[in-house]
């Protein structure tokens, strides 16, 4: 009965999980086709304003100056916007593969960072059901960011191997470490996103652990089960 009731939990947590991504991406798919188009099209307006006052010398020169800090803020607001997107976009999670989902996610971090992050698969890997995809994508994703934010890492290595009817990630980074036991008690004083990480794995039924170090880095391991 008890094994009963624990499995039907992990399955209405990872509908839960499926659910909220279908729900960032409509967020995504409204801020692209609301405030994105607004943005763009008040640029459109000031370009071409900027250009008939330029054209007309007879316009104060603090007017024009006032335009181009105008189509400056709204580029930087804009530009800031379609990387907030970038990042957050769900990956086609249905239809790819696990790993092509996480190679993806890699490059994308090797792109905006410059920083080099190795994959190695460590043997044959399990098909995952598409919570255990979400799950792992969002926690590798917060573990790169946090290592570059606050570890100020610059190499990553992300392994991925199976066990009995589980899968394995780890990340592991070369950044300054820190404290995990303080972070733990008090996780809003860095900001690590670490409560988020394993109420994910804990949703799955799954185990995070985390180890770290002054000066040595950072390793996440995270064990979800598979069937």
């Amino acid at each position: 009965m008890v094994n009963q009731q624990t499995a039907e939990l992990h399955e209405a947590s990872g509908r839960f999980l499926a659910i909220a991504e279908r729900e960032v991406g409509r967020i995504i798919l409204d801020i692209h086709d609301g405030p994105v188009q607004n943005i763009f099209a008040a640029l459109s307006q000031l370009y071409v304003a900027q250009r008939r006052m330029a054209q007309q010398h007879d316009e104060p020169p603090e007017e024009l100056e006032r335009i181009r800090r105008s189509i400056s803020l709204l580029e930087n607001a804009l530009n800031e916007i379609r990387t907030f997107m970038g990042t957050f976009r769900p990956p086609e999670f249905e239809r790819r593969d696990l790993v092509s989902i996480l190679e993806g996610l890699l490059i994308q971090h090797e792109e905006m960072t410059g920083n080099p992050v190795d994959l190695v698969l460590d043997g044959a890997l399990p098909a995952v059901e598409l919570p255990v995809k979400i799950s792992l994508y969002r926690i590798l994703q917060e573990a790169l960011s946090n290592a570059v934010r606050h570890g100020e890492a610059d190499q990553h290595t992300v392994t991925l191997s199976s066990a009995t009817a589980s899968l394995v990630m780890e990340v592991a980074d070369n950044g300054r470490g820190f404290d995990v036991a303080a972070i733990l008690r008090n996780p809003m004083a860095g900001h690590f996103g670490l409560d988020g990480m394993r109420e994910r794995v804990g949703l799955l039924g799954g185990h995070f652990s985390i180890e770290s170090v002054l000066g040595t880095g950072t390793r996440i391991r995270v064990e979800v089960p598979v069937t």
